[in-house]
């Protein structure tokens, strides 16, 4: 199929995704947004069209994407399939949401899916810049299914393919080592400020230790990544460490160095971690 790609919503991800198909090569129709300035924004950043008219942007398109906030998509949805859509790809790029969204769709002659990539859109100006590097999760109706991966593949990224049951626990993945990781990473930073260390040169401290562990994962996997005194099951430095930790970081502390044992338990298979783990299990710690 020959796709022409329209845009329902015009922030960062639709933004990014059009300017990383239409530097591809794929044909971008255009943009619509209930905000008139920002569809003429995107429209201007991939030469294409700003529709003021949600119909004739429907009408001259065959393949849609939904780049709004999470909420709007069932909204969206609910305007658009008034509208002929027979033989239309409709796509979301939530990742929690799955293409069940579209009720009733198969009414209407369409075809829905959930197209989610797994990065960070900051800005919505140079992250199409390394798109490239990013995997993309697919689910949705198997009628085009195939097509849509070798179109996203055809790009150079790989997909990974979902049932729509999957999305939740899928969209868990990404914001546990995105978006929570960034809370810990603030918490963590936030530890070296109480030692009179200013927060950017806390950050910049610590970004090192950060981008080589995260550098090693990838390189190494977690085993061979393990380091520190779980791994070395050094009980006084953990002592230390419960005697200064806040009591609202209690349990994230405890989960996480809980789940550090298990690892360190398979990369060491001969050391025992059991006196650790027992510390660590304790409803209580002296301060």
């Amino acid at each position: 199929m020959n796709y022409i790609i329209g845009f329902i919503g015009a922030g960062r991800v639709g933004f990014s995704l059009g300017k990383y198909f239409s530097k591809a090569g794929l044909e971008i129709c255009g943009y619509y947004s209930k905000n008139p300035a920002s569809s003429l924004e995107a429209a201007e950043f991939t030469a294409s069209t700003s529709f003021e008219d949600l119909a004739e942007l429907v009408i001259n398109c065959n393949l849609l994407f939904i780049t709004t906030p999470d909420d709007n998509i069932k909204e969206i949805w609910l305007t658009i399939q008034k509208f002929d859509l027979k033989n239309k790809i409709i796509c979301h790029t939530s990742g929690s949401f799955s293409s069940t969204i579209f009720s009733d769709i198969n009414t209407s002659g369409a075809f829905g899916y959930s197209i989610h990539p797994m990065f960070p859109f900051p800005d919505k100006l140079n992250t199409y810049k390394t798109l490239n590097k990013a995997y993309f999760s697919l689910e949705g109706d198997s009628c085009y299914f195939q097509e849509l991966k070798i179109l996203l593949e055809d790009l150079g990224n790989k997909v990974i393919p979902l049932k729509a049951h999957e999305k939740a626990l899928y969209h868990l993945a990404n914001v546990t080592v995105s978006n929570l990781v960034l809370s810990l990473l603030d918490i963590g930073t936030g530890y070296l400020e109480q030692c009179n260390v200013s927060k950017q040169e806390a950050i910049n401290a610590l970004c090192p230790l950060i981008e080589a562990n995260v550098l090693n994962i990838k390189t190494k996997g977690f085993l061979a990544a393990l380091t520190g005194p779980i791994e070395r099951g050094d009980i006084e430095t953990i002592k230390k460490h419960l005697r200064v930790l806040p009591n609202n970081d209690y349990y994230i502390y405890k989960r996480l160095s809980l789940n550090l044992v298990k690892l360190a338990e398979r990369k060491n298979k001969k050391r025992n971690y059991e006196n650790l783990k027992k510390k660590l299990e304790e409803d209580t710690y002296e301060k």
